[in-house]
């Protein structure tokens, strides 16, 4: 489990890319790394129009990090690990913001569980297409009309 701090440029924002440094916890301590981490998941935590508070975060992302917390002799392979950082992370801000706090269960089912859903979905179809190859059709022309009897709601 990872934070990505975004790095905006305006091209890159337009064509859905962000550059970006990823912060992770190991038995290393902290690490900001800006490579490597191409074949992880996102899990977006901002709805579109709160990309305003994308600094803030930022903020709160380099203040928590650099806490005495996340030190390299405290790093626990069940207990004080990669993932507890990030939802501790994840839980100051919302705690900041006046918001519920989540559990490991609920931000897991609410959050990571639909995103390795939709991960493994995109595996099996790369692993089918390397398999079995691929090939492109036109998309057949829809009715402009619908069919007697049939509506569109």
């Amino acid at each position: 489990m990872d934070i990505k701090k975004n790095v905006h440029s305006s091209s890159d924002q337009l064509r859905g890319h962000f550059l970006g440094v990823v912060y992770n916890y190991s038995a290393h301590g902290v690490q900001r790394d800006g490579e490597g981490w191409e074949e992880s998941i996102s899990i977006p935590l901002l709805q579109p129009n709160m990309y305003g508070i994308m600094e803030q975060w930022d903020k709160y992302l380099e203040d928590f990090s650099t806490s005495g917390a996340w030190l390299p002799h405290r790093y626990e392979d069940n207990h004080h690990n990669c993932y507890s950082y990030a939802l501790t992370f994840i839980n100051c801000v919302l705690m900041a913001e006046g918001r519920q706090q989540r559990d490991k269960s609920e931000f897991t089912e609410k959050y990571v569980v639909p995103r390795t859903r939709l991960a493994s979905k995109f595996i099996i179809l790369y692993r089918a297409i390397r398999e079995h190859g691929f090939y492109v059709t036109d998309c057949p022309q829809q009715e402009a009309q619908p069919p007697e009897g049939g509506d569109l709601c």
